[in-house]
């Protein structure tokens, strides 16, 4: 895959495209189960995927990003998969509901029924059974009455569902602007043993604020404090090479695959790649003392 920012973008479209469809044929699969899915969140979701689709365009522009955008792209599919799975639960009154899951299962058999049994039964069984004598036919879904879909435009644009990944994009995208200066990422090589401390403070917090192992609404504790945790010790070095030896049937990996790493560390050093300080220095040959000339 080339790592230009417009074909990125193509393939994002793309996955816009794909979700879009899946949401319809969620919405079509609850009509024919007796249910509405929301339509305010449906179209929430592709929102936020386009809003992720075009921001390579951006940050490739104006922002300058020259980097791979492979890692982009796969986390905002993922995240396609997420909403997209999200759409189908949160829509079903079965998942949902609370106290009333056994009512809500039976309302979907008995809506699936009743399409069987006018897509299949005669006229003379309908009328066994109480219903009207009508010949076997499809099923209109437009004149059926699904149950409603639940919230409003205000319910769906202000829940956690919409302002939790608004919030991150834009996190997303100060953070990118704030670590393209030398000045942030020297103060983080600097002080990256405070910033991994910065983690007991939302661990402290949520031992004090934690109900049932939840704090700050839905999350666990550990959520808000991996986030310094691991932004602290990618700032211990200035990381310039990293290294994985897979050895397939090779046994042990530290009989078969550590040497072969440390070979290719000290052949990193002798080129220089690991700084100027590793570099080792050019050892002068020793001078063997003349031998003295016998008179």
């Amino acid at each position: 895959m080339k790592n230009r920012a417009s074909t990125h973008v193509l393939i994002l479209l793309l996955t816009v495209a794909l979700t879009a469809i899946a949401h319809y044929s969620i919405h079509y699969g609850a009509l024919i189960r007796g249910y509405e899915t929301s339509y305010l969140t449906a179209g929430r979701n592709i929102f936020l995927l386009l809003l992720l689709a075009i921001l390579p365009i951006f940050l490739a522009r104006f922002g300058k990003f020259q980097g791979n955008w492979t890692l982009y792209t796969s986390a905002v599919l993922l995240f396609s998969i997420g909403l997209t799975v999200q759409y189908r639960l949160f829509s079903d009154p079965e998942y949902i509901s609370r106290k009333d899951k056994a009512e809500a299962r039976q309302a979907k058999i008995k809506t699936l029924q009743l399409h069987y049994i006018q897509e299949n039964y005669s006229a003379e069984k309908k009328q066994m059974m109480g219903l009207p004598a009508t010949p076997p036919s499809p099923v209109d879904l437009s004149q059926e009455k699904p149950r409603p879909a639940e919230g409003d435009l205000t319910d769906v644009f202000l829940s956690g569902r919409t302002l939790i990944p608004l919030f991150a994009i834009a996190c997303f995208v100060g953070v990118f602007v704030l670590f393209r200066r030398e000045a942030v990422l020297d103060f983080l090589q600097r002080n990256g043993f405070l910033v991994v401390l910065l983690t007991l403070v939302p661990l402290l917090l949520a031992a004090i604020t934690s109900r049932a192992g939840k704090s700050l609404g839905n999350m666990t504790p550990w959520e808000p404090a991996k986030i310094p945790f691991l932004i602290g010790f990618a700032a211990l070095e200035k990381p310039q090479l990293a290294i994985a030896v897979v050895v397939e049937g090779g046994g042990y990996g530290a009989a078969v695959s550590a040497p072969i790493a440390a070979r290719v560390i000290l052949k990193a050093r002798d080129l220089g790649l690991l700084g100027e300080q590793y570099k080792p220095k050019p050892q002068v040959p020793a001078q063997i003392p003349k031998a003295k000339k016998k008179k």
